[in-house]
């Protein structure tokens, strides 16, 4: 029939025990308490850098590394103003 579609994967096991098909407000939220009280999402520029770092886990050698990644980043502009002014 026309809705057995073979060109899709079928739903996989539920990830940390939440269903695949769950809705946005059955997920956990990793944000930080302040982040959500100032509206901050993943649908805005801030927002989304924020879920992102804060999903990252420190456990995992990959995660780690990320967030090394992401500090350079973030701190090398400050590093080198403070070069340029000295």
């Amino acid at each position: 029939m026309f809705f057995e579609r073979d060109d899709v994967d079928p739903a996989g096991p539920a990830h940390y025990g939440i269903h695949p098909d769950a809705l946005a407000e059955e997920r956990p939220d990793p944000r930080p308490d302040e982040a959500r009280k100032i509206g901050l999402s993943r649908h805005t520029e801030e927002g989304a850098v924020l879920y992102f770092a804060s999903s990252l886990d420190r456990g995992k050698p990959g995660h780690r590394m990320m967030a090394w990644i992401l500090l350079i980043t973030f701190a090398a502009p400050v590093v080198y103003i403070l070069l340029v002014l000295l």
